[in-house]
């Protein structure tokens, strides 16, 4: 890819980024400046619980790309590489480079750019990657802010996902920045106190695709005492999925609930037939409406698999 100091470039993720979306932006808007390209990180609405603990612990700053998309006529996207997740804002034909750690159908849609797509746990790992592979210094900053995406995005190496990469790069990032003992921790912790009401929880990190017979909607929290948190909860997590299915006109509906230092998740569904589509899927088995697994299963997992059993199975519910 060509690339000059003269053009402006713009690096961005998704709406609403998470700390993974968020720590590739700032860090690999810092690897092209190292390398002479005129690049600036920016991004769209407001970060991720997460991500702002980790920008307000380390006083990182990183700029509103509302205010910068009207400068920059060339977009790199990191860690997304759907077209509807992508800001409004940007056009298509303006991107010129994706990296990505998740398999995408529209890389098509976007005929200008040269895509990195490989399935690691986390976009970090594959920025992380090009400034060890290249030996170009780091600083600080992008260095915590990468080691904290790829501790979040493989759930502190525990998710299935997590890759040998994964824990190389983390192990690389430890040897360049001091992070305290108990970090892992702290952020988990932070990303685990709820002040907002418990509505706006559920919608800070809800998804909802297509399938074959239907809109299927999931919440997902990752969090610490997810026991104590569905105890307190429940009446009202169960009355909040069905308002949330009826206001975003979806036809499946679920929580996924990972504790993130316990190892195990639990679903919430309050319909026959989201809980049998989980049943079959994943072969998790629900007492009223929760389900416990012993293990971590994430979102990005699910889909998939709920995508591939709808289009296989011959259920009578998913025809009525």
């Amino acid at each position: 890819m060509n690339m000059t100091m003269d053009e402006k470039i713009l690096v961005t993720s998704y709406n609403n980024p998470d700390v993974d979306g968020t720590a590739c932006s700032y860090a690999y808007s810092e690897f092209l400046r190292n390398k002479n390209i005129n690049a600036q990180a920016g991004v769209f609405g407001k970060v991720h619980k997460e991500a702002q603990f980790v920008l307000d612990k380390f006083n990182i700053k990183i700029k509103n790309a509302e205010k910068l998309i009207n400068e920059y006529k060339k977009i790199i996207l990191v860690d997304a590489s759907e077209i509807l997740r992508i800001p409004s804002k940007i056009k298509a034909e303006q991107i010129i480079e994706i990296i990505d750690h998740r398999k995408s159908e529209d890389l098509k849609k976007f005929p200008g750019a040269i895509t990195q797509v490989e399935l690691v746990g986390s976009c970090a790992t594959l920025i992380t990657e090009r400034f060890k592979k290249e030996k170009i210094e780091i600083s600080k900053e992008s260095a915590i802010l990468l080691f904290s995406a790829i501790v979040s995005n493989t759930l502190n190496f525990k998710g299935k996902l997590t890759t040998v990469r994964d824990k190389n790069m983390a192990e690389w990032l430890k040897e360049k920045v001091d992070i305290p003992e108990d970090y892992v921790h702290q952020m988990f912790s932070h990303k685990s106190k709820f002040t907002e009401p418990l509505k706006d929880v559920l919608l800070s990190d809800f998804k909802d695709f297509e399938s074959t017979n239907g809109k299927i909607g999931i919440a997902q929290l990752e969090i610490v005492n997810v026991d104590d948190f569905i105890n307190k909860n429940l009446l009202e997590l169960q009355e909040l999925l069905q308002k949330i299915k009826n206001e975003r006109s979806v036809q499946y509906m679920f929580l996924n609930c990972i504790d993130l230092e316990k190892g195990f998740n639990i679903f919430v569904a309050i319909e026959k037939e989201t809980k049998e589509i989980l049943t079959s899927t994943l072969g998790i088995n629900f007492k009223k409406n929760i389900a416990k697994t012993d293990h971590h299963i994430m979102r990005k997992e699910m889909v998939p698999k709920i995508k591939e059993m709808i289009k296989s199975k011959d259920y009578a519910f998913l025809k009525s």
